[in-house]
């Protein structure tokens, strides 16, 4: 049977000498193979340090182990104090252990070996009996190991002892390790507690002997914990320590700031212009400050709770009549809420400990000190947020009538000065300005039907075909209506010819201003780094462009065409300009009823038909717009249709348009700006019903013609190349305008064409740029109640608006964000829950949940049998839910377990 005994370690004795007696008894010698020794010559490394080398000496270890000395031959005194004087450093490989001094070998001899730390040559007195030696070098050179992995030489195999628990048994009659766990796991208590009171009132103070060899177990020490170590520090700290008064400014910190980030959450206030990109306080600062107070908020939370789990599982362990002492896995729980990723390496501990009330609260709080700073970021770090539609009264600035067109003369931009031109400068500039917004609005106008006519998207509903466009400051897009939609089917076959009507609503282009003036306090998208975007519904008025076509032929014509005319002569483009000022007849038309010529107006004659020069060539046309002395509020377009190829021949068939302008009282302008531009759309006819204008002002009705637009109108005809007819000038505009002419359809009908936009769609949506124009710094009311077309300075008017902005703001960006609220609910409450606990216990007792003060405790505490096997991988199973309590003995203070 092997021997088991424990070895103690003592002291190695200094010599003189670099050679010592060897050791026959143990079987070493030069030619040993086991343990590789051998005669070649080895180097050490010149750095490498003479250092003493442990010794070696005999233990005995228990009564057994005595007895079997007892009836066994031994060795002289003087041979054992040499045995580590039989190891020196050779001129070999392996270990370089050789033997200076063969002795015979003595049998029946056991010997218990053990390497012990070196002690200072100056406590340490030599033996008489042992020659003066000096210490060795060390077995192997220096980094002959693994200094990673902690092991052992690579070259000495043989010499590396086999650790795992299942070769070695703590008991002395062998046996295996779980057999001997099971058996010690049974014994009583009681056994333990009766030897460590022995322990400590053992008389014997008697250290080992200078010079000879220990035989006592590492346990036996002159150490006595009830003479030798009381505690230096009260447990109990009074309520006025740094340390006390420390924990409550922490707890009261988490608590109040955990409440204000609470607040912030629940109300989502909206910081307007205290966060922006071009204020003192940048969004860049409003994260940072969160994020920074949310880590603190964390950090103290923490804190505070680990300092409560603390207090409670000590006071517990002191209350050994009354409670149920600590467990080790209550003992980790504060582990979990600083380390949580120790509830999946050490699971035991919340196996044991986690449905317990103290377990539960830790589980939850290591759950909250993990997504606190989430939640915060999600609801309480400001952030770009939508708000709802809120109402206002918004100011804008008014300085002119509407379509004022003296007005839009000194507007317009140009480098021609009426210096330069004085009656020409400004109708240049608006021509040049009306071509450019015109033709493109036109040209996108028609993009859009070539899309819709290809995917075969037209329709004849007019509510249905495409609205048109519109551009404003180049970068605002203008999203017109159809109103006062007709059944043009209906009444074509009324009229028993082609009518084509339509009416197209715009937004007020005021709008626009209004929304950046300063005194409405809206936040504008270059403000937040671009990223902003807000939306204003307008309770203002909504310039209308009514144009209405009807087809006849060229005797139907007659009456109103100069040419036509008996006694007339031949018109030319000079002499119309002079003509074009009395050319009005009362003559009888077939349209007289269609177009409103009533002809009941004899001082103004504006109810009377246009007279136009001449027929147009086919795809060509003619106007009168010119007529200042009537009065006239609308313009007239004659058009010449042609043949198509493919289609029908419109030789001979003629389109007379009217266009005029109208402002309406029943739709509202809706403004949507972004950091890159911006839409501006007409809601009417129950799209933008609560922000109508006639819900402002409920007896508001639609204005009749606005007789200013008519001298807009003038220039921007004749920008876009509509009166080029009168001299057969052929203009694209004209061709394609021509081109669109309404005709039969297969049923016989004449309707709207779902792959063409009418001509009337078409003219509307050419000429909405005078509308956006006409409608800049006019009223936000139908009429104009000042005495003079054209102010001096701006005068203010206020309007009825709702208001939709983005801000930076804290509650989320969405419903789903607000799932984060418990998270930061939680984290109050248990601030709060854990401040009223420090306020209502006076003072601190030694927290031994805090590996140093539990450390210090457990090295003066007895050991104890049921952590037995713990020593090396720490605890497991049963081991965990062990009770343990803090007793005292005179003024030492230990740990013991409960009575089970």
């Amino acid at each position: 049977m092997a021997d088991r005994r424990p070895l103690i370690q003592d002291s190695s004795y200094p010599s003189e000498t670099n050679t010592t007696p060897a050791l026959p008894s143990l079987g070493f010698s030069p030619d040993s193979h086991s343990l590789e020794f051998n005669s070649r010559a080895a180097v050490s490394p010149p750095t490498s340090p003479r250092i003493s080398r442990p010794g070696y000496t005999r233990l005995q270890s228990d009564a057994t182990a005595v007895e079997r000395e007892r009836s066994t031959p031994t060795v002289p005194e003087e041979n054992e104090e040499d045995i580590a004087d039989g190891f020196i450093r050779q001129p070999t490989s392996g270990l370089g252990i050789a033997g200076a001094r063969p002795s015979p070998p003595v049998t029946n001899r056991r010997v218990s070996i053990q390497s012990i730390p070196r002690r200072s040559i100056s406590h340490i007195a030599p033996s008489p009996k042992s020659p003066p030696i000096k210490s060795p070098p060390t077995f192997s050179s220096p980094n002959t190991g693994d200094p990673f992995l902690g092991g052992f030489p690579r070259g000495s195999p043989d010499s590396t002892p086999d650790l795992r628990r299942g070769q070695f048994s703590p008991r002395e009659d062998g046996g295996e390790y779980e057999e001997y766990r099971r058996g010690v796991l049974k014994k009583s208590s009681t056994s333990l507690a009766d030897d460590y009171q022995r322990y400590l009132h053992s008389t014997d103070t008697d250290g080992p002997r200078r010079g000879a060899p220990s035989i006592k177990s590492a346990y036996e020490t002159a150490f006595r914990p009830t003479q030798e170590c009381p505690t230096a520090k009260d447990f109990y700290q009074p309520r006025f320590t740094w340390v006390s008064i420390t924990i409550v400014i922490i707890c009261l910190f988490s608590t109040v700031f955990s409440g204000i980030f609470l607040g912030l959450a629940l109300k989502a206030p909206r910081y307007g212009r205290k966060i922006t990109t071009q204020g003192s306080f940048k969004p860049a600062d409003a994260i940072l400050l969160t994020s920074i107070m949310a880590k603190l908020i964390e950090l103290s939370f923490v804190t505070s709770f680990v300092a409560f789990l603390g207090q409670v599982l000590s006071r517990r362990a002191f209350m050994k009549e009354q409670g149920r002492g600590v467990t080790l896995s209550e003992l980790s729980m504060w582990r979990w809420v600083v380390q949580p990723g120790t509830l999946i390496t050490h699971w035991e501990t919340a196996l044991y400990a986690g449905l317990s009330a103290l377990g539960i609260l830790s589980l939850i709080s290591a759950i909250l000190a993990t997504l606190y700073t989430a939640a915060a970021t999600a609801l309480v770090q400001p952030v770009l947020k939508q708000g709802h539609w809120d109402a206002a009264l918004m100011a804008g600035r008014v300085k002119t009538q509407f379509a004022n067109i003296n007005y839009l003369k000194t507007t317009c931009e140009t480098p021609i000065t009426t210096g330069m031109d004085t009656t020409d400068a400004g109708s240049s500039c608006l021509q040049i300005e009306h071509a450019g917004q015109g033709y493109h609005n036109y040209q996108r106008y028609l993009s859009y039907w070539h899309k819709a006519s290809n995917l075969g998207n037209g329709s004849t509903n007019q509510h249905n075909r495409p609205p048109g466009f519109g551009l404003l400051h180049e970068n605002t897009t203008i999203i017109p209506q159809w109103i006062n939609v007709i059944d043009t089917a209906a009444e074509s076959k009324k009229h028993r010819r082609a009518i084509n009507s339509v009416s197209l609503a715009f937004p007020h282009a005021g709008v626009f201003a209004a929304a950046r003036d300063q005194r409405n306090n809206i936040l504008q998208p270059e403000e937040l780094n671009s990223e902003g975007t807000y939306s204003i519904r307008a309770s203002v008025p909504s310039p209308v462009l009514n144009v209405l076509c009807a087809n006849l032929n060229k005797e139907e014509l007659k009456p109103i065409i100069y040419n036509e005319w008996p006694n007339n002569k031949d018109v030319k483009m000079g002499d119309w300009k002079l003509l074009s000022n009395n050319a009005t007849t009362d003559n009888k038309t077939v349209v007289d009823e269609i177009f409103g010529w009533a002809k009941q107006d004899k001082t103004l004659l504006s109810d009377y038909p246009p007279v136009f020069a001449r027929i147009p060539k086919t795809f060509n046309t003619v106007l009168n717009h010119s007529s200042f002395a009537w009065n006239r509020s609308a313009i007239y377009l004659l058009g010449s249709g042609g043949p198509i190829d493919n289609g029908p021949n419109l030789n001979g068939t003629y389109t007379l348009c009217k266009m005029y302008t109208t402002l309406t009282a029943k739709c509202t302008t809706q403004y949507n700006a972004t950091g890159s531009g911006g839409t501006m759309e007409a809601l009417c006819e129950g799209k933008g019903d609560d922000m109508a204008f006639h819900k402002s002002y409920p007896n508001a009705t639609d204005t009749p013609m606005q007789t200013n637009w008519r001298d807009v109108a003038y220039d921007w005809a004749n920008s876009m190349s509509l009166n080029a007819g009168i001299t057969d000038g052929e203009a694209s505009n004209a061709r394609i305008l021509t081109q669109l002419i309404l005709r039969d359809n297969k049923k016989g009908e004449i309707d709207l064409d779902p792959a063409l936009p009418s001509p009337a769609e078409a003219l509307a949506v050419m000429s909405g740029c005078t509308l956006l124009m006409s409608a800049i710094d006019s009223p936000f009311i139908l009429d104009w109640n000042y005495s003079i077309p054209l102010l001096g300075e701006y005068q203010t008017q206020y309007f009825n608006a709702s208001i939709k902005a983005q801000q930076y703001a804290s509650g989320g960006v969405d419903n789903a964000s607000k799932g984060w609220m418990i998270i930061i609910l939680l984290v109050f409450l248990m601030n709060i829950f854990v401040l009223v606990y420090f306020l209502f216990h006076r003072g601190l007792v030694t927290d031994f949940s805090e590996p140093p003060n539990l450390f210090a405790l457990a090295v003066n505490s007895p050991p104890s049998h049921l952590l037995a096997g713990s020593c090396g991988g720490g605890p497991e199973g049963k081991q965990y839910v062990v009770n343990w309590f803090v007793n005292h003995e005179g003024d030492h203070l230990y740990m013991e377990p409960g009575q089970k």
